[in-house]
């Protein structure tokens, strides 16, 4: 006699996909519409759906949890109910994008664009930042000067209540013609306070505090890998 050969469920095969895909027909969204909303390419859709990408960036898929309206935990196959968009409205705050790049030479800077946001979990931002969401702002890195703890494309959230170097951190800087982040600590006269770039390749300064725009404080960051 045979034993009945069990074969893995298509959810536990790719979970992912699957839940992607059904989220899609539920809104009637094509898989270009989806990438464009969700600032990723169409191929990276595609490979979730199929199976071919079976550890999607972390990142690209909060994006696209974000543009779908779903919590990323459940699209990612480890939760067991989906989360509706109104129960992410309880559980779960919206931080605004800056739509400008930082870099260590300075960028343009542009106004905060209506509708870039990212979610994140609520308990999250109050219990491990100690901050409040309408506080908080997305930023991503351009440049090298903060490598290797900061590296390009890296997003950093900013805490922008938080503006004094004490203790020295690393803060997000308005430079006259950007935004830029760098550690700042005081030196030994209290109004001038050290710039300080990680990469040596880049000099250190001073500056007179009234001198220097701080946009806060970088409370968290996310690296593509």
């Amino acid at each position: 006699m045979y034993a009945a050969m069990k074969l893995p469920s298509p959810i536990a095969a790719n979970p992912i996909g699957l839940r992607l895909k059904l989220e899609m027909k539920k809104r009637g969204i094509t898989s270009g519409e989806l990438a464009k909303r969700a600032d990723v390419k169409t191929s990276f859709i595609y490979d979730v759906i199929s199976g071919k990408s079976a550890n999607p960036s972390t990142i690209k898929l909060a994006r696209v949890a974000t543009a779908l309206r779903v919590d990323l935990a459940w699209l990612a196959g480890s939760a067991a109910i989906p989360r509706t968009e109104a129960a992410m409205s309880e559980n779960y705050v919206a931080i605004r994008r800056i739509m400008v790049e930082s870099s260590a030479g300075g960028a343009l800077v542009s106004s905060e664009e209506p509708g870039e946001f990212c979610h994140f979990r609520e308990s999250w931002i109050r219990d491990h930042l100690h901050a409040t969401a309408s506080d908080l702002r997305l930023l991503s890195v351009r440049g090298d000067s903060m490598e290797p703890t900061l590296c390009h494309n890296d997003i950093i959230l900013i805490d922008t209540t938080r503006k004094t170097p004490s203790p020295p951190g690393i803060f997000v800087l308005f430079d006259g013609f950007g935004l830029t982040p760098k550690r700042l600590e005081y030196i030994d006269r209290p109004m001038r306070l050290r710039v300080i770039s990680d990469n040596p390749q880049y000099s250190t300064y001073e500056r007179g505090i009234e001198e220097i725009s701080i946009i806060g404080r970088v409370a968290w960051f996310a690296r593509e890998m």
